[in-house]
């Protein structure tokens, strides 16, 4: 049982450094003096545009991007599903 709460405290702890070392976002101001990498996408990702919003910050951040602009986030009719893109920067 000890080891079981040991192997789930460092998992707890490996999901929540990766959450904060995930690219932080920028707004179009902001980014104008930030060197651009590319975009990113994402698709088909089920929940709320919050959740869109995660995946495409975590994509960002495994390209090596610090941070990233959403271009835009879309739910096409009445889906759960949903796509965006965004533009990241070093």
């Amino acid at each position: 049982m000890k080891k079981l709460t040991a192997v789930l405290a460092g998992a707890l702890l490996a999901s929540a450094s990766f959450t904060a070392l995930a690219a932080a976002p920028v707004d179009r101001e902001q980014a104008q003096g930030m060197q651009s990498l590319g975009s990113v996408s994402v698709s088909s990702v089920r929940g709320s545009m919050d959740d869109a919003t995660e995946q495409l910050s975590q994509k960002a951040e495994e390209m090596g991007a610090s941070h990233y602009r959403v271009i835009g986030v879309d739910n096409p009719g009445d889906s759960s599903l949903w796509t965006g893109t965004a533009e990241i920067y070093r």
